[in-house]
């Protein structure tokens, strides 16, 4: 029997995500959530840019909800904690792509295994950052080795085609006018910055949990821009670029255990390949790196191969990993749960005439 889905929200991730399981015989897709009120209605395949498939999109959570799907997939936004506690009330586990990798270390966590107990509903986040480079592959790398020092990765995405002017905008500060004064490690982290913070401070408590440690802190130690030397602007996301701002950013985070470092992610994204030395400048190169110093030290690199007509590598990178955990978390324990909790998802062989 199929496993029922819901997706919520149709952005670059959740739409890509649609397509995928639209054409994966082993899902049946049973409902899309949507914010705009043009969406509200619309069959969901012509949102995502294909025919018609029989089904309406909506932006009544109620109606999601009622019909107890076996898992909803999160792509919204934000992380709406109150809003994936309905759905695991419900009986139907949640997949999220933005909040939730480690949530003992947050105020909800309580709120959500109640409601997970209530509907016998798990609930597991993933995706790419964080996700992948920051938790799924050193915590592989760490395995084969012992008595480690320092865990050390590196993420150098090019995402002038990635689709959403919201996510490069707001959440990377792309386009965005350069800073007056040179980065203060002292000072109040900005906005934006916190939010990277929230986030990847739940990937490093998870790293810290699968090396036997706690993490005391997480703190943002460096963010340099890179500038745009001419005016663009970037498709399909349509987010107009001046020259002189921002073209690209980077943060560095380092987390402590007892006062001393033991896990470090560099975080680049860029929209322009010529920004200058250090920076990402070519399209061949590996989008990221990770280094466990220990007995033995290993370095891993793994990149991602662009086609030419195939949707935004990194979209469909999160959504496929959303695509392969969901019969996982439909089989799993009710309440949160890790990548150090549950078998690692794998692929699904293309079928033919898919």
């Amino acid at each position: 029997m199929a496993l029922r889905v819901i997706v919520c929200y149709t952005g670059g991730v959740g739409s890509e995500l649609i397509r995928q399981l639209l054409r994966n015989p082993a899902f049946e897709l049973v409902g899309v959530l949507v914010h705009c009120a043009d969406k509200d209605g619309q069959d969901v395949g012509a949102i995502v840019g294909g025919g018609p498939v029989g089904l309406m999109a909506t932006r009544d959570i109620a109606a999601l909800t009622a019909l107890q799907a076996d898992v909803m997939s999160w792509h919204g936004q934000k992380w709406e904690p109150e809003v994936v506690a309905r759905f695991l009330r419900g009986g139907t586990s949640v997949y999220s792509g933005i909040g939730g990798w480690y949530l003992p270390s947050q105020a909800e966590y309580q709120m959500l295994q109640e409601a997970a107990g209530q509907g016998g509903a798990a609930l597991v986040a993933g995706g790419n950052i964080p996700g992948l480079i920051s938790d799924v592959l050193p915590l592989f790398c760490s395995g084969y080795s012992s008595e480690i020092r320092m865990v050390r990765a590196w993420q150098r995405n090019y995402i002038p085609h990635y689709p959403s002017a919201v996510q490069m905008g707001q959440y990377l500060g792309i386009g965005q006018p350069l800073p007056d004064a040179p980065f203060d490690p002292a000072a109040a982290p900005a906005e934006i910055d916190q939010l990277w913070m929230w986030g990847i401070a739940q990937s490093a408590a998870l790293v810290a949990q699968g090396l036997g440690v706690v993490m005391d802190e997480l703190r943002l130690t460096n963010k340099e821009f890179g500038t745009s030397k001419a005016d663009m602007v970037l498709r399909p996301s349509g987010l107009a670029v001046a020259r002189g701002t921002a073209a690209g950013v980077r943060w560095t985070f380092t987390a402590f255990t007892q006062g001393t470092p033991f896990y470090e992610l560099v975080n680049e994204q860029t929209t322009r390949l010529d920004i200058g030395p250090g920076w990402r400048d070519t399209e061949q190169a590996l989008n990221w790196r990770v280094v466990i110093e220990g007995s033995p030290s290993i370095q891993c690199e793994l990149g991602l191969l662009a086609e030419a007509d195939a949707p935004d590598h990194v979209a469909a990178l999160n959504a496929a990993r959303a695509l392969n955990f969901l019969p996982r978390i439909a089989a799993a324990a009710p309440g949160w749960r890790s990548v150090l909790d549950l078998p690692a998802p794998v692929g699904n062989l293309r079928r033919q005439g898919m």
